[in-house]
């Protein structure tokens, strides 16, 4: 099993879309097993990959990212966190095997209370039990994480195995990585997620610009960026909009856009495969969970 946390410091690059449309295609293609993470306060992800009622439903019981945390580190109470855990999302025919730890907008306010009782440690812990128990039942797991280094974005940096960073075409998207390459210098001792590589990401084909800077981008063999790139679509965010019917994956990743996906993926299957750590210690207290069907 994989941990990956996908995040650049700079916003607007696609990075909720990227990390639904891989799972997506991990899921119907690859057929893998994958446990979504929504860590970011704008629950876009979540929003993506389950229908609204019962996103509701989740908020309302505190079934999300926020309730569990609040429970594991403010309240300092046992929490199995795959009761948390939504089954089965995603709008893809035959995508099946998909699992969703939804979001919360609520989760800044959380942050700033961890970080008011200085419980960072705890939220680690609580971090890293999911991920270590998770493996008995997911190929992968996939974190989508906020812009900028919070409470929840730094946890999930440093206890994921690896690090994605989707990046725009644009000057200032590529900005964002050099702030990256700062923050991985610091404090090394406390543990990082491995740097897997840059996706570029919505991609003109027909402009100079988008070309020079990607020209940049390669150049930088520290940045290790996928060879394969997703171009910008207009039909890509009608793909982000959850639909109530479900649809078939080549029509939701229609045309270029799916076959510049697939190749993603298998680019990231492969580094994957090539850079396999060693598997966790399972835990001996399987949970009480959704995730076993």
């Amino acid at each position: 099993m994989a941990s990956i946390v996908i995040m650049n410091a700079k916003g607007g690059v696609g990075k909720s879309t990227l990390t639904m449309a891989l799972a997506e295609t991990l899921a119907y293609y690859q057929k893998k097993s994958i446990l979504l993470v929504d860590a970011d306060g704008q629950m876009s992800l979540s929003l993506m990959m389950a229908p609204g009622n019962q996103l509701s439903e989740q908020r309302g019981n505190d079934l999300t990212l926020v309730g569990y945390m609040a429970r594991s580190v403010l309240d300092n109470e046992h929490s199995d966190w795959p009761q948390y855990v939504m089954s089965h999302v995603s709008d893809v025919e035959d995508a099946k095997g998909i699992y969703l730890l939804p979001g919360e907008l609520d989760l800044p306010l959380l942050e700033r209370e961890m970080a008011a009782q200085g419980k960072i440690s705890k939220t680690r812990a609580a971090a890293r039990t999911i991920l270590q128990e998770a493996e008995q039942y997911v190929d992968h797991i996939l974190v989508d994480c906020a812009p900028g280094i919070s409470v929840m974005t730094e946890t999930w940096l440093r206890e994921c195995d690896y690090h994605i960073v989707p990046v725009k075409p644009d000057f200032l998207a590529v900005s964002g990585l050099e702030y990256l390459r700062r923050f991985r210098s610091r404090n090394p001792e406390m543990g990082l997620a491995e740097h897997l590589g840059v996706i570029i990401n919505m991609v003109n084909l027909h402009s100079t610009d988008d070309a020079i800077i990607q020209e940049h981008m390669r150049s930088d063999k520290d940045l290790k960026c996928f060879k394969n790139t997703i171009p910008i679509a207009p039909h890509l965010q009608k793909a982000a909009l959850f639909s109530s019917e479900e649809r078939m994956y080549i029509t939701k990743y229609a045309g270029d856009v799916g076959t510049a996906l697939r190749a993603v993926t298998n680019e990231l299957q492969s580094l994957l495969n090539r850079n396999r750590k060693p598997d966790r210690v399972q835990s001996t207290l399987p949970p009480t969970n959704q995730l076993v069907t």
